[in-house]
């Protein structure tokens, strides 16, 4: 019942200040008055962030991972809704613009403050690593998007040729499902959009060399023996429509 009203208290507006303190996790505030056991903060507050994404207060459970240390589970987070954001973008939100730029400002935010508290286990920085590297994905995957919007598309296909997963480097084999299957879970749920994106770009450039329509071959190859089967359906018919 206490811990119950403490994740209230602290979800209301000025309740991580309240309970916290203006920069710490606990000792600085009134959390400490009814769990004075720092590893009972510690599990308090990691429930909380928990039950806040539950809610949908993403930045609220962001800013408490933060405060606990856990900054590879707040990265994650900002992941997760960075993919979401540009989902949103690339099926014609007319806010993912300010979404996506607030949520890339948090994400380094996240690791500027991760470089500054002197982590030292082995896991977390494996862990913080794996993401920071997940959030530069989403980056250049929303850099196309944002490039194809605009009808540059030459230069969209020009980030999505580094992109290691999408199969669109006419020199190398196809190493591309291998790689997939490793994306995180937040880079995975834009590769459908992504794909669907390569193909109005390939379609929009002229093919001098016959490479053009071999990218769109391999992309075709690359759908129909390799992607999940519950991806959108419109993504298999652009893929029919080309063929």
């Amino acid at each position: 019942m206490l811990k119950q009203l403490l994740t209230d208290l602290l979800l209301r507006e000025g309740g991580i200040a309240l309970l916290l303190g203006p920069n710490g996790t606990g000792s600085e505030g009134g959390l400490r008055r009814f769990l004075p056991e720092r590893q009972a903060q510690h599990h308090f507050l990691l429930e909380a962030a928990r039950q806040c994404q539950d809610a949908g207060l993403y930045d609220k459970s962001v800013e408490i991972q933060k405060r606990v240390g856990a900054f590879a589970m707040a990265l994650e987070t900002v992941n997760s809704c960075l993919s979401e954001a540009i989902g949103s973008l690339a099926r014609g939100r007319a806010d993912g613009d300010s979404r996506t730029a607030g949520l890339i400002y948090s994400g380094n935010d996240i690791l500027e403050a991760y470089k500054f508290a002197g982590v030292t286990s082995a896991q977390e920085r494996d862990q913080i690593a794996e993401q920071q590297t997940a959030l530069r994905q989403l980056e250049a995957i929303l850099s196309v998007h944002k490039f194809a919007r605009s009808g540059r598309y030459g230069d969209a296909l020009k980030e999505l040729s580094k992109l290691s997963f999408i199969p669109l480097d006419s020199r190398t084999p196809d190493r591309t499902a291998d790689a997939l299957q490793n994306l995180p879970p937040a880079v995975q749920a834009c590769i459908p959009d992504l794909l669907k994106v390569a193909l109005t770009c390939l379609d929009n450039v002229t093919d001098t060399d016959g490479t053009i329509r071999m990218l769109k071959t391999k992309i075709a190859n690359f759908v129909a023996n390799y992607l999940p089967r519950n991806w959108p359906q419109e993504l298999y018919e652009k893929v029919a429509q080309m063929l």
